[in-house]
């Protein structure tokens, strides 16, 4: 690939100087980034297509009422904070999430596959997590928090006709400092490919011809166990998002199979 810089001259040696400086700064960028994808490659395959992912974490149990003999019925208490900010354009840490295939397009409210390309599209590393089991992430005593990063890869529907209406769709990811082989860090360029079979949880209630666009949010998150229950805090990580082209499909909402829970978005 050849990359061709031109310059125009003036004559003032302080306008030439600048507009130099700037143009070099300029290439400067544009060779990093032209040599990160020449550099890009595939580092690692994630199949959750057969794949039932665990995610309940435990907590100490609440003293108990029951009376021996009676129905008794148990339960825990649980919490979510978030706290949100904004990306920030300077930072060189990037991700992109490309849908590379679907099956089928024609899609309903049952689950779909999907490949995800989880690409590095920033000019520095960075860590992303890569295990599909958060239970495995939590320590052998149910009363000690741990920390945890969580990134979700999603699918988002659109119309592409004159009515506006959206949907989402999503599978999440996890890892743990505590375990090195959970989290994985991508150089400018690598990417994860990541197939699983994605589920619609917010939909259009009307049939439409649509689009779906892949897309993320990244959580670094602290669970804290309790009696009886558990709080869960949650950071939002902010690289850069990058878009890529959406896929066209035809949505209905109806179903062909059993209807399955719902999972909860943080």
């Amino acid at each position: 690939m050849r990359v061709i810089a031109i310059f125009r001259q003036s004559s003032s040696p302080r306008y030439n100087a600048d507009v130099g400086s700037r143009h070099a700064k300029l290439l400067l960028l544009l060779l990093l980034a032209t040599s990160a994808l020449l550099e890009a490659q595939e580092v690692r395959v994630v199949d959750l297509w057969n794949v039932n992912q665990r995610t309940d974490l435990r907590f100490p149990p609440a003293p108990s009422d029951c009376i021996d003999g009676e129905p008794c019925v148990g339960g825990g208490v649980g919490g979510l904070s978030v706290a949100d900010g904004a990306p920030d354009p300077s930072d060189p840490r990037a991700l992109g999430i490309a849908l590379d295939r679907l099956t089928p397009t024609d899609i309903t409210l049952d689950a779909f596959e999907t490949e995800f390309r989880l690409l590095n599209t920033g000019l520095a590393p960075i860590s992303v997590p890569v295990w599909p089991h958060l239970s495995d992430l939590q320590p052998s005593s149910e009363s000690q928090p741990f920390s945890y990063l969580s990134l979700a890869l999603e699918v988002r529907l659109s119309s592409t006709g004159p009515a506006q209406a959206s949907g989402v769709g999503w599978v999440e990811l996890y890892g743990s400092a505590e375990r090195e082989d959970t989290i994985l860090t991508l150089k400018p360029g690598e990417w994860v490919r990541v197939k699983a079979k994605v589920k619609l949880h917010t939909w259009p209630t009307k049939p439409m011809a649509a689009q779906l666009r892949g897309d993320f949010w990244f959580h670094d998150n602290v669970f804290k166990p309790r009696i009886g229950g558990s709080f869960t805090e949650a950071v939002n990580v902010y690289p850069n998002h990058t878009l890529f082209p959406a896929i066209a499909v035809h949505f209905s909402p109806t179903h062909h199979a059993e209807p399955e829970s719902q999972p909860h978005r943080p």
